[in-house]
């Protein structure tokens, strides 16, 4: 071999070896493991549901979700979706709806917005769990909790659907908390112990069906 194909041979050699010695390994992100957690409703059906009406197309009713120690990111929420009343309503198709999520403000009433729009629900069926991804907004659970609330889209005149599942499965919590979105916005509270003694027997705690879904670090 003639010595100049000698020489080239080692200089592409040598080029070869630099070059593999200055490949980098690809950046890797490490996550710690994670374990799902669910807290708020505990229920897996519902004692009763609720819906919206023509007559009250902003209301809005909500329920408080306390974090019970649990620290994390919110994966998912999960809103329960009730029956209709008859054959012929639980035939048709569930109507949509919106669920708000909010934080508690200073008065322990719903307050800012958690998740920054409301999370619009076309259920699929009349009876079952609703779940929607939030994994996008990385969202941190609270310390204090959340509230979730639900309202109705464009409700049809006698109409009490989407029916939404409640529960009474909170001994201590006030019978609902609820607004209508027109000129006075302000969140109401009614509690059991301001009800006269002869509503009592028949006033339901209205617990809404929700459930978040907590990515936290497993141990």
């Amino acid at each position: 071999m003639k010595r100049g194909a000698v020489l080239l041979l080692l200089f592409l050699v040598s080029l070869y070896s630099y070059a593999q010695s200055t490949v980098g390994l690809k950046e890797v992100i490490v996550k710690p493991n994670t374990e799902k957690v669910l807290i708020g409703t505990k229920q897996r059906k519902a004692d009763y549901g609720i819906g919206g009406s023509k007559d009250f197309p902003f209301f809005q009713t909500a329920y408080f979700i306390p974090s019970n120690g649990v620290t994390g990111f919110v994966d998912r929420v999960g809103l329960y979706i009730y029956h209709k009343h008859s054959f012929l309503e639980f035939a048709k198709p569930a109507k949509e709806l919106l669920l708000y999520l909010y934080l508690p403000d200073s008065a322990g009433m719903p307050g800012a917005l958690f998740v920054p729009e409301p999370i619009h629900i076309k259920p699929k069926k009349n009876t079952y769990w609703h779940w929607v991804d939030l994994s996008e907004y990385s969202l941190n659970l609270p310390a204090q909790g959340v509230f979730a609330a639900v309202g109705w889209v464009k409700p049809s005149k006698n109409d009490a659907g989407p029916l939404v599942g409640m529960s009474n499965e909170c001994s201590d919590c006030p019978f609902y908390i609820y607004r209508f979105m027109t000129e006075d916005s302000a969140w109401h509270k009614i509690d059991t112990n301001k009800v006269p003694v002869t509503d009592k027997k028949n006033a339901f705690r209205n617990g809404l069906m929700v459930r978040l879904e907590v990515a936290v670090e497993a141990k």
